[in-house]
């Protein structure tokens, strides 16, 4: 850290919590989160009280200040269980990620897209409940659902932190910047969360037959994670019990990553069958790149001369890249409640080429990329090689997920990603006289075109793993799996 360009300059932090010993009431059927009711008050209580004060500060690169408050439950009448949610509701957040737009050319020495403004939950004994990056980040932020059963009345203490973290380089660009707002405790309706659905599913963990389509219900099976770690959870064949609705829409389940996010693709306005046609599933229909004719145009960013940019953060957006997070942006990124719901997803973009080929722009001779080599030898993985793997809220299906459920290069109209239509993924196929990508084809089955060719995007997104989904969902099309607060 440059000590130097911040002598006598501060960042002004203001949270306040709530109201002083607001309270709320909720009944047994209440909906959605932070659902406020009027009620008898017999039923069961919850208040929480911050004090008359704020939190409130000047802090430099390595402070941090705090705020207690304390959640009180109260059971009445044998209803003794209780989840609420603690939130953190931004009114004004001016922190920044250094940036290309606030890069400062004359240190030239801040860190890209670090985290710099940090929270942190306690409990009363200092355990760390949950910890987030505030930098940059605006209107609500959903900090921590906690679920109580009491037998009498109970006190439960928390303490929020706001640090400002030292990145031990120049953070000239977050001088004399200022976040305010409140903390606030709301009553979230009871439901299940995706390690619910996962007890509930009685996985297969043997390895399915890759060399044949899948069209049945083959159920849902479990695999190590190499992108996320621990365990996958996917869904195989003509399943019919990995519908979610959010945001407005329909999603099918792909799988249950290993760090519990839920990686969902979409289908479309309203939810469909297994086997039925509809363009409804399809946002729009673009160029996978518009420009085709050097071999680095396979990747999710490019540079030109280079097999992948230096990092994913660099490079030329490919034309689909651009397509697809104007669609999100409009349709889920400018709604709190949807975008706060959306975790940093993990997304391949392979690569890599075939084991004794060397890469090139333009090859002299037909050059395959690996993805291809694991389709044509029926070996999915999700292991990505680390500069191939793309942080974003949306992104595209992969060949290898298409083959986990239950896609090859055979027509399958049965399984769940059929739609009838022409899409994109994300993954490479090959060179041969020009740059050409995998897609799923309207008749199901995994192909390889052109990628100036015009296929429609289905966009993927994941969930946050502590997202909330309604009590008595069973994932089918007539009752599938709701979030609560963004239906």
């Amino acid at each position: 850290m440059k000590s130097k360009l911040f002598v006598g300059l501060g960042v002004l932090i203001v949270i306040g919590v709530g109201i002083s010993f607001a309270f709320y009431m909720i009944r047994a059927s209440v909906e959605g989160t932070g659902a406020k009711t009027t009620a008898k008050a017999d039923l069961l209580k919850v208040t929480y009280d911050a004090g008359d004060n704020k939190l409130a500060g000047t802090i430099n690169p390595k402070d941090t200040i705090s705020k207690s408050f304390r959640v009180n439950v109260t059971p009445t009448k044998g209803i003794n269980k209780v989840t609420y949610a603690i939130k953190l509701k931004i009114e004004e957040n001016t922190f920044v990620k250094c940036s290309d737009d606030n890069y400062n050319s004359l240190s030239n020495d801040c860190e890209k897209e670090a985290s710099e403004l940090i929270y942190t939950l306690k409990d009363s004994s200092g355990l760390v409940l949950k910890t987030g990056d505030l930098t940059g980040v605006t209107g609500e932020v959903n900090i921590l659902l906690e679920t109580k059963t009491v037998t009498t009345s109970t006190d439960y203490n928390y303490t929020l932190e706001i640090t400002f973290k030292d990145t031990g380089k120049d953070q000239n660009h977050n001088m004399n910047k200022n976040i305010s707002g409140k903390v606030e405790v709301e009553f979230a309706e009871e439901g299940i969360t995706t390690k619910d659905i996962i007890a509930g599913l009685n996985a297969k963990t043997e390895t399915p037959d890759f060399s044949v389509i899948a069209t049945t219900d083959e159920g849902v099976y479990a695999v190590s994670d190499g992108m996320y770690g621990g365990t996958s959870y996917y869904w195989r064949g003509a399943t019919t019990t990995n519908y979610v609705k959010f945001g407005g829409y329909c999603w099918r389940i792909i799988r249950i990553n290993g760090d519990g996010t839920m990686r969902l693709i979409y289908d479309g306005a309203t939810c469909h069958t297994n086997g039925e046609t509809t363009t409804d599933s399809i946002v729009s229909n673009t160029p996978y790149n518009s420009s085709s004719g050097k071999s680095e145009y396979v990747g999710w960013t490019y540079t030109e001369g280079l097999q992948r940019p230096d990092s994913t953060t660099s490079g030329n957006d490919s034309t689909i890249k651009t397509a697809l997070e104007n669609w999100y942006n409009t349709n889920i990124g400018n709604n709190i409640h949807y975008a706060n719901k959306v975790a940093d997803g993990k997304y391949c973009n392979d690569r890599n080429v075939e084991n004794g080929q060397s890469w090139s722009s333009a090859p002299s001779s037909t050059m395959f990329y690996t993805p291809l080599t694991r389709r044509d030898s029926n070996l999915p993985t999700y292991n990505c090689t680390s500069l191939d793997i793309y942080i974003l809220k949306t992104g595209l299906i992969t060949v290898d997920e298409v083959m986990y459920a239950g896609g090859r290069g055979t027509d399958n109209m049965q399984y769940y990603l059929y739609n009838g239509q022409n899409y994109w993924t994300m993954s490479p196929s090959h060179w041969y006289d020009d740059v050409n990508m995998s897609y799923v084809t309207s008749s199901g089955f995994l192909s390889n075109w052109y990628a100036y060719s015009v296929f429609g995007i289905r966009p993927v997104i994941n969930l946050k793993a502590d997202v909330v989904f309604k009590s008595g969902g069973t994932g089918t099309q007539n009752n599938p799996y709701v979030v609560v607060g963004a239906e």
